[in-house]
């Protein structure tokens, strides 16, 4: 028995659901000619580039209600100051759009995700959610599987015991919006060795009902042309970092 075969034995003995299909595809060397890397605009911007309206599960589930008011308000939303762009951050979103793309290519190979289920868009217009799931794979048992593809440097992968809870409340809000309560987080070390880890995740009702109601808290607050509470410390690291720092505390100390 090869050790490529014996690894994904393990897997399956480990009921694991998306990895042994992924490594036996991977070992079947089975690549195309060619495969695209979507490095497109955000998907949360419309096309004139005008913030979309939306609540992105990628980005704001985690936030605060005040900093979600200034990046939302009409008033305050381009005058925040954005992350600075570096050589470093710029390469590392290219490297992890290459390996989305890698894998999204590979499992759509394996004949057990389709076409339509790539990038599977959803919109909650009750909640103003906006959201992709990295993509829907078809288990032989357990149905369709909403699943959420990210990357660690080594460090961070070796540590990494459980999901983050930016993770579990982004896959959350596709389990919701895709109508299914267990999906798969699947994560890969963005070095050699190249290896993965999949977490099953089960839908997280409480934290959805958190995050569903921060939103809603939040449009009110825009609505009332008041914003909520601070939602960190003066001169924390946090307040430091916040794009939304001049509109928020360093502009109340002016």
């Amino acid at each position: 028995m090869t050790d490529a075969f014996s690894a994904i034995l393990k897997r399956l003995e480990k009921n694991e659901m998306i990895l042994p299909t992924l490594q036996n595809q991977l070992l079947a060397d089975d690549w195309p000619d060619s495969y695209t890397i979507d490095s497109g605009p955000y998907y949360g911007l419309n096309s004139d580039g005008t913030p979309d309206g939306y609540f992105h599960p990628s980005s704001h589930p985690m936030l605060g209600a005040r900093e979600l008011y200034y990046r939302f308000h009409p008033d305050y939303r381009d005058l925040l100051v954005p992350e600075r762009t570096t050589s470093t951050r710029t390469v590392t979103l290219g490297i992890h759009s290459a390996a989305h793309a890698m894998i999204q290519t590979q499992m759509l190979r394996t004949g057990l995700v389709r076409k339509e289920n790539v990038e599977w868009e959803y919109r909650d217009e009750v909640n103003k959610v906006r959201g992709r799931i990295d993509f829907i794979f078809d288990h032989s048992s357990a149905g369709p599987l909403v699943v959420e593809f990210k990357g660690q440097n080594p460090y961070h992968f070796r540590k990494l015991e459980s999901p983050k809870p930016a993770w579990e409340a982004q896959l959350s809000l596709g389990l919701d919006n895709y109508g299914t309560n267990v999906g798969v987080l699947l994560v890969m070390e963005m070095s050699y060795p190249f290896t993965f880890k999949e977490f099953r995740v089960e839908k997280n009702t409480a934290l959805l009902e958190e995050i569903y109601a921060k939103f809603r808290y939040v449009r009110e607050a825009i609505k009332e042309n008041k914003p909520p509470r601070h939602c960190c410390a003066e001169d924390s690291d946090t307040a430091n970092k916040c794009e939304a720092r001049f509109q928020c505390w360093k502009r109340a100390q002016e």
